[in-house]
């Protein structure tokens, strides 16, 4: 097992996925318009998503106990994205409805070769509530976030470390406004994600093994990097691992990234190595971008397992 867990796996959840969810709204694109640009769309359809939210749908399908830590509006949006989560078996209790609040909202635009691009509309206000946190963590045995609020995140991680609690973040672009930023961001994290576009653009560096291991320095104990369809890169204080992706059809990409951590948290929380935790969240990412909507696609165990042994690569998951 990697050493980033101070709790033994008699915690109610596995994960807990801090942050709200939103309601996605897809529409079909044959290209992605640029600025002063006009095209023709076509609605496919609304679905339940959220990073973080996503995170623990992947794990849940994968039979880790996952819980939502987070807000809804008191809207019918709110409603369906509570009962999506129960459908995918994550817990709610520490989901709280916002009275006379709008649920947040995504925008995405979907083109014919399955990429995308997104406009998303959070709810105002902190995710953090000082009356369940506490608890919600000392249940947990690790806590996933976007931390885009830097002084919420200190708080959150203070807490979870206090818990034993281990600490995951993923790291995106909009969130890192220079240096200072993202060594905070490390330091206070066990596990960090990131994908190989936000990497290079926040460390003007490709992401490398050797790159991606001297960020080692400034705190977390697992890096990973994924790659999209080239795969994912996973460094440790004592190994690094080069993942190709497995070969798929790709209608949807939305969530390929969320299917992959929390596949790689499933694993690691099963005690996997970091091999085996990296090869198997690159087939679980493989087989989410399958399907329209960012759980359509979620595997589950024989899915996940069927695709890595007819790729040679069965282990026992």
């Amino acid at each position: 097992m990697i050493d980033i867990f101070k709790t033994s796996n008699a915690r109610r959840f596995g994960l807990l996925a801090f942050g709200d969810p939103n309601l996605d709204t897809v529409i079909a694109v044959d290209a992605v318009p640029r600025a002063d640009q006009k095209c023709l769309g076509r609605r496919l359809d609304s679905f339940a998503g959220g990073t973080v939210a996503n995170v623990a749908c992947a794990a849940s399908r994968l039979r880790i106990p996952a819980a939502s830590y987070g807000r809804t509006g008191d809207d019918t949006a709110g409603e369906f994205l509570r009962m999506e989560f129960q459908r995918a078996g994550v817990s709610t209790a520490y989901l709280r409805s916002m009275p006379g609040k709008v649920s947040a909202n995504a925008l995405i635009l979907l083109d014919k070769c399955g990429e995308k691009a997104v406009v998303y509309e959070p709810m105002p206000g902190s995710v953090l509530d000082p009356e369940t946190i506490s608890q919600a963590l000392v249940d947990s045995r690790m806590v996933h976030a976007m931390p885009y609020d830097l002084e919420e995140f200190f708080e959150l991680s203070k807490l979870a470390h206090g818990t034993g609690t281990a600490v995951s973040i993923d790291i995106e672009t909009a969130m890192v406004s220079g240096p200072a930023r993202l060594d905070a961001l490390l330091a206070l994290s066990d596990l960090v994600f990131m994908n190989e576009r936000s990497f290079s653009d926040i460390l003007k560096k490709p992401p490398t093994a050797a790159n991606v291991r001297s960020l080692l320095e400034r705190g977390p104990r697992v890096i990973v990097i994924t790659r999209g369809g080239a795969g994912a890169i996973a460094v440790s204080r004592h190994q690094t691992v080069e993942q190709s992706a497995f070969r798929t059809q790709v209608v949807d990409a939305t969530g390929a990234g969320d299917c992959f951590n929390g596949a790689f948290i499933a694993a690691l929380l099963e005690g996997r190595s970091l091999m085996q935790a990296t090869r198997f969240a690159c087939a679980a990412a493989s087989i989410s971008v399958t399907a329209v909507g960012a759980r359509s696609g979620l595997p589950d165990r024989e899915a996940v397992s069927a695709l890595l042994a007819a790729a040679g690569q069965s282990f026992d998951y």
